[in-house]
């Protein structure tokens, strides 16, 4: 299992944080952070908490889905914004780098 930290701020987003557990390729656990804006903020609560037992590789489309089923609607963070970060993350973590602060 590893865990990622990882701060980015995305180009004409805001200020995102994440913290995540990943073991073979699937979320074990999410919490995602930041200065973006997200209404209702229980449905986005739900949606990040639905990413658990989540694929790596599926987490853009998912999360676009779960927010959607929560109806929640988002300024300075996107389902594409976070997926970058978290792929970025995830890759200096496997090549032994800690991700460069925003």
């Amino acid at each position: 299992m590893i865990t990622i930290e990882v701060v980015g701020k995305p180009p004409g987003g805001k200020l995102i944080r994440v913290s995540a557990r990943v073991k073979d390729g699937v979320f074990q656990s999410v919490s995602i952070r930041g200065d973006f804006f997200a209404s209702p903020e229980e449905g986005f609560d739900n949606a990040q908490d639905a990413l658990a037992g989540t694929a790596v590789s599926a987490l853009e489309e998912n999360f676009a889905c779960f927010l959607a089923r929560e109806g929640v609607e988002t300024s300075g963070i996107t389902p594409a914004s976070l997926a970058a970060l978290v792929s970025e993350g995830i890759l200096s973590k496997e090549n032994g780098k800690e991700p460069l602060p925003a």
